[in-house]
């Protein structure tokens, strides 16, 4: 039976009562110490997948045994929150070390609790690392999570440097979604060998696959009519930071509440964002890629690209915010012809055109009606004339909000 009894009690508690197919299958690996690759797609439990397993192996009062590694501090800090009631209910001790944190006082509690798991961001870690508070000899589990983006926040050079000074017998875990050079090299980067476990094409998630055409000039108004759809609660992803604080200068004279995650802001603000969505606050998130990478939040229902992804794996990070755990999904992008053209030979999922029709979306094409021409009175062009000179203003985000980054 997997699991013990403690972890078992947990996940009966949270109403998990079935593992998910990558925790089935990488489970004896990684309890036998094996390095392992493991592929599956957003959403699908990749966190226990790896952890589980690992908890089962820590000996209790032996200092860094387990290290995971995030890409991003939100991502870290969301692993921590999982491992949480894991960590309580084995007597065990966790540590989140991240650079948006107190150096110090994570320093303190590296030497006063000796916690047996780390979450940490690379950085980080490095940091520990070099000032010899994390040894490479205590470390006996190593896992890079959301490994196919470990890249933009950590040179090669140091994660291979790290992962080839643990012992032989030290354990190397990759999980993604796709794959990248840190799990297509691993093998040579890591010096040692991998087991490869790859279930995504036997998962299939519950997601809706939509484009909307709409030019640049009125995607401000499709946005505010995406938000208004029945049960909506989004993330919409920009290609840049400076095209989503310019975007946000412009909703922001809306009356759409919405949150802001890009790197650019501080931690209290970033975490304020994520937050108010979870709490209903905002119903929607404007985010960049890199920010927003991995990102489990609860009822999210539909991601929006605003700009068109560059590529199938972008496309399948963004989408993989919905869908979690099977449920309902709907991932929409904003484009033209052209977008719609480039995005039908890159991706492998079917793309499918919708109209708004009333307050929803439909997969029908909407009729033209025609319109009676009429001339205009003198009382409607005064009334005309009159309403032009109200203003729009938006009770919730502000444009000073971009002032204090910090």
């Amino acid at each position: 039976m997997m699991y013990t009894e403690e972890i078992q009690g947990v996940l009966h508690a949270q109403h998990k009562t079935q593992p998910t197919l990558i925790q089935e299958r990488v489970y004896d690996s990684i309890k036998n110490g094996d390095n392992v690759i493991a592929y599956a797609r957003t959403g699908t439990g990749k966190t226990l997948a790896y952890a589980l397993p690992l908890l089962e192996t820590i000996k209790p009062g032996v200092a860094n045994q387990a290290v995971i590694l995030a890409p991003t501090t939100e991502l870290a800090v969301q692993i921590r929150h999982v491992l949480n009631p894991f960590l309580a209910a084995m007597g065990l001790n966790g540590a989140t070390l991240v650079g948006a944190g107190n150096r110090k006082r994570q320093e303190e509690r590296l030497k006063k609790d000796h916690p047996e798991v780390l979450v940490a961001t690379p950085g980080r870690l490095l940091d520990f690392y070099s000032a010899g508070r994390v040894k490479p000899s205590q470390i006996k589990s190593m896992v890079l999570d959301e490994a196919d983006d470990m890249l933009e926040f950590a040179k090669l050079d140091l994660l291979a440097s790290l992962g080839q000074q643990l012992a032989a017998d030290a354990q190397i875990c990759l999980f993604g979604a796709t794959e990248s050079e840190i799990t297509e090299k691993a093998e040579e980067i890591f010096d040692r060998p991998f087991f490869l476990i790859d279930v995504r094409k036997e998962q299939k998630l519950p997601l809706a696959h939509y484009f909307l055409q709409v030019d640049n000039r009125h995607k401000v108004d499709a946005v505010q009519r995406l938000v208004k759809l029945q049960h909506f609660k989004g993330i919409m992803f920009f290609d840049s930071e400076k095209a989503l604080v310019r975007f946000a200068g412009i909703l922001g004279h809306t009356k759409t509440k919405f949150g802001l995650l890009t790197n650019d802001f501080g931690k209290e603000k970033r975490a304020q964002s994520l937050q108010d969505l979870r709490t209903g606050r905002s119903k929607l998130l404007l985010a960049t890629d890199v920010a927003a990478r991995g990102l489990d939040i609860p009822g999210l229902t539909y991601v929006i690209n605003f700009d068109r992804p560059n590529d199938e794996v972008t496309y399948t990070h963004r989408a993989g915010r919905v869908g979690r755990m099977n449920s309902e999904g709907f991932v929409v992008t904003l484009g033209d012809d052209h977008d719609l053209r480039d995005l039908k030979k890159e991706l492998s999922v079917e793309l499918v055109r919708v109209y708004f029709a009333g307050g929803k979306l439909s997969t029908k094409m909407p009729e033209k009606k025609a319109i009676a021409k009429s001339q205009p009175t003198k009382e409607s062009a005064k009334a005309k004339k009159k309403h032009g000179k109200r203003k729009n203003k938006n009770k919730g985000y502000h444009p000073h909000y971009l002032k204090g980054k910090k």
